[in-house]
């Protein structure tokens, strides 16, 4: 009897520590760990309801409000334009990671348009560019982009 407690309560001791090991571990993982998949994927059709804005400006030539968006419900980060009524005319945004990952959108006539999303594991940043396209980026009338972040 006395053995089968002492057994018992080894047991459960063990069972303990390993909640109390394991616990923090599982509680410290950040929200990115949900967005393995998410890499082009539109944000606002994907649960990416809560979004935070850690950087933003407003464009030179053509007054949009540009941000880099993230949302901790999904982990993902993107770029999004905002602003009706401008001059907008071969106008694209861009979500670039350090990485070489590019994700471009030529704007059209909402007053908001956005690029597939990217789990946000990597260093980002948001750009737009105006005017000509050529082969490089570089080939824009105008280009701006948000620290990296």
């Amino acid at each position: 009897m006395f053995r089968t407690r002492v057994r018992r309560w080894c047991a459960y001791l063990a069972l303990a520590a390993v909640a109390a090991v394991m616990a923090p571990a599982v509680a410290a993982q950040p929200a990115l760990a949900q967005c393995w998949g998410c890499d082009g994927v539109d944000p606002n059709t994907n649960g990416c309801t809560r979004p935070t804005s850690p950087r933003h400006f407003t464009t030179s030539k053509t007054n949009l409000y540009i941000e880099l968006r993230f949302s901790g419900d999904c982990g993902g980060v993107w770029t999004r334009s905002t602003q009706p009524g401008n001059d907008r005319y071969g106008t694209d945004i861009f979500l670039e990671s350090n990485d070489g990952m590019r994700y471009k959108h030529r704007l059209g006539h909402s007053s908001q348009e956005w690029t597939p999303m990217m789990r946000w594991t990597r260093t980002v940043r948001a750009c737009y560019g105006w005017g000509y396209e050529g082969p490089d980026w570089s080939d824009y009338d105008v280009f701006e982009c948000t620290s990296w972040w």
